[in-house]
């Protein structure tokens, strides 16, 4: 039972235009990747500080996710700045992933997204939790709001769907770019993981702790799975 919630906020506007005055100073171009504008207004205080200094060159991208979408994103994105590819060129990978990433997560609780008023179109769960484990995802036909993909009974039958919506993508595309994600949950992700590993011996999936903020509005016990089929481009990366 939750019984104290930590609260969050977003950055203020004026650690926005510090920041980027600072990094202004010292580089030609920023890309500036955040959580999905469907549950934080923070992309639209990052877009308010860009438009505020206008003699930078400054990219702000919505993720259409949160911490593990951010993650897949910014490696491939560092990757590739690392490789020596043009400004556009990074961020055609940048949009590719956001485009085309996938997470699907099981949540120990709804409690704690109910309390954050994260909970979006999951809303009509709450009151049958005790009959139910939902696997919830990012709609990006809401606006990226955080709804229900599909209702199971158990976890275990929760994680077999995860992988199975997996293996879906695997037959479209071999060449998926996948990691766990979990909250306080670290066994459980181990075991995502060796089970993505005993399906796809392939696969080296990274495993990502969520950290406080996220994990503030999604509570522990939840686990997940983010994949996305990598381009051609992407893959010379890896």
């Amino acid at each position: 039972q939750v019984t104290y919630l930590p609260t969050t906020s977003q950055p203020p506007l004026g650690e926005f235009l510090e920041v980027y005055q600072k990094l202004g100073e010292r580089v030609d171009s920023i890309i500036s990747v955040h959580i999905t504008g469907g549950i934080s207004g923070t992309v639209e205080t990052a877009l308010a500080a860009a438009r505020m200094l206008p003699h930078l060159d400054i990219t702000v991208i919505d993720s259409n996710g949160t911490a593990i979408a951010e993650y897949l994103i910014l490696d491939a994105a560092v990757r590739a700045v690392m490789k020596g590819l043009t400004k556009d060129e990074v961020l055609n990978i940048i949009q590719y992933i956001v485009d085309h990433h996938n997470l699907h997560f099981l949540p120990d609780t709804l409690e704690y997204l109910r309390r954050g008023g994260r909970i979006g179109g999951a809303a009509a769960l709450v009151g049958t939790l005790l009959q139910i484990k939902p696997i919830l995802y990012f709609n990006r036909k809401k606006n990226c709001i955080i709804d229900v993909y599909e209702k199971v009974r158990t976890r275990e039958k929760g994680v077999h769907k995860i992988l199975d919506e997996m293996g879906k993508a695997y037959c479209q595309c071999p060449d998926l770019r996948v990691a766990v994600v979990e909250v306080g949950a670290r066994d459980l992700g181990k075991d995502l993981v060796d089970r993505v590993r005993s399906l796809y011996p392939e696969f080296e999936p990274d495993i990502c702790p969520v950290g406080p903020v996220i994990g503030a509005h999604i509570g522990p016990g939840t686990v997940g799975l983010c994949y996305y089929p990598m381009s051609p481009q992407i893959k010379e990366l890896y």
